[in-house]
């Protein structure tokens, strides 16, 4: 009988990872940034290579290794991994307080950062069809490094409040806006702010910002929850960014008290493509100070729905009815933002902060989203499904 090499195994996985590692690396268009950090080095000592310190950073979130210590201690003890990050001899592993001062100099170049990113999702909108078609936008919580009864300790965090089923959660920290592309669920851009501030603030700026950086970027559809339901977010889609908005609304609330019973209706019946006669209201026609909303002849509910639990959004810019079968086709994309939530956290340690302060938070922000979107590019260009880039 033929002995067999229990090593074999561990071999081939160590190939495995040093390939992984080499396409993500090539995926990653990161000369630029590289060229300006050198051109930083003037004086003093050389210090570790900065190639080397950008790539073993790159492979701690695509490994999801939280913390510099254990970064380090892999780096020495898996020669697989330090030759894939062009680590040559053990004494070229970084320390941990090298790492610490990395990462404050790469906070400093923020912007040659967001153009990595950039040019990483054009590549994207290059290589998958219908790339931005369909944006869904929502925003997650991260804790930051720091103990929730001495706040001091990260001043630019904050303490945030969510509802899950019957009782509220805090958590003190940031929040993270990210629009996804609904049909890869891969990220375009996102936006980080302290977590008590609200969301539907934040979608405007970032599909501006997006709007600003990409110039293909005129998406058909913006799906997101209740939670962006603001008259604004609807002008702003649906007039400035020439989407259809695809958001859900709150209950309709009673009039409050004081308000008068009668009130001259500001619609005018209109008829749709369909050739159905419907509202055309100049105000939010779900806006709680028409007396006329639940009465309304003209309401959009569906079959065997009850009015009064059903409220609908702005038809100013939108061609189906709110709750109808295609408004629920595009709503349903929504979910897609919620999977690329649970992929970041799960694989890519977005919330792992082990920082402090809004520049450092915003870089281990955009790593965790770039080291994503660069390994999907990899595993696009090889041919790979998608579904992998996460694995």
């Amino acid at each position: 009988m033929k002995a067999t090499h229990s090593t074999t195994p561990r071999q081939g996985r160590g190939h495995r990872l040093m390939a992984n590692l080499e396409a993500l690396f090539e995926a990653l268009p990161d000369g630029p940034l590289l060229a300006t950090l050198a051109a930083t080095r003037h004086t003093g000592r050389p210090g570790y290579p900065l190639r080397v310190m950008w790539r073993t950073l790159v492979a701690s979130f695509y490994l999801g290794i939280v913390h510099d210590t254990d970064l380090v201690r892999a780096l020495e003890a898996n020669p697989t991994l330090s030759a894939a990050c062009g680590i040559t001899e053990l004494e070229g592993v970084p320390s941990k307080f090298a790492y610490c001062r990395f990462r404050r100099k790469l906070a400093a170049f923020g912007e040659a950062v967001a153009d990595v990113l950039s040019s990483t999702v054009n590549r994207l909108r290059d290589t998958l069809p219908n790339f931005g078609e369909t944006i869904a936008f929502d925003a997650t919580d991260v804790k930051a490094w720091a103990n929730g009864f001495h706040q001091e300790t990260d001043p630019d965090a904050g303490t945030g409040a969510k509802k899950k089923a019957d009782h509220r959660f805090y958590w003190y920290g940031y929040k993270v806006s990210i629009a996804v592309d609904a049909g890869s669920e891969l990220p375009v851009w996102f936006n980080v702010a302290p977590a008590n501030t609200y969301d539907g603030a934040h979608l405007a700026p970032v599909l501006s910002d997006a709007r600003r950086r990409f110039d293909w970027f005129s998406p058909s559809y913006v799906t997101a929850d209740k939670g962006y339901d603001a008259r604004e977010a609807f002008r702003f889609v649906g007039q400035e960014l020439g989407a259809v908005p695809v958001i859900d609304v709150q209950k309709t609330h009673a009039p409050r008290k004081g308000t008068p019973s009668v009130k001259p209706c500001e619609a005018h019946p209109v008829t749709d493509m369909l050739g159905n006669e419907r509202l055309q209201c100049e105000r939010r026609p779900y806006e709680w100070r028409c007396p006329l909303f639940v009465s309304c002849r003209w309401h959009p509910t569906r079959e065997r729905a009850n009015p009064l639990e059903t409220a609908h959004y702005s038809e100013r810019f939108s061609p189906f009815v709110y709750r109808s079968e295609e408004w629920r086709q595009i709503y349903n994309m929504r979910v897609s933002v919620e999977r690329v939530f649970s992929r970041l956290k799960g694989y890519r340690k977005l919330n792992a902060l082990r920082t402090r302060r809004m520049p450092k938070v915003w870089l281990h922000v955009a790593l965790s989203v770039l080291v994503m979107n660069a390994g999907a590019v990899s595993h696009s260009i090889s041919g790979a499904s998608l579904r992998t880039c996460v694995a």
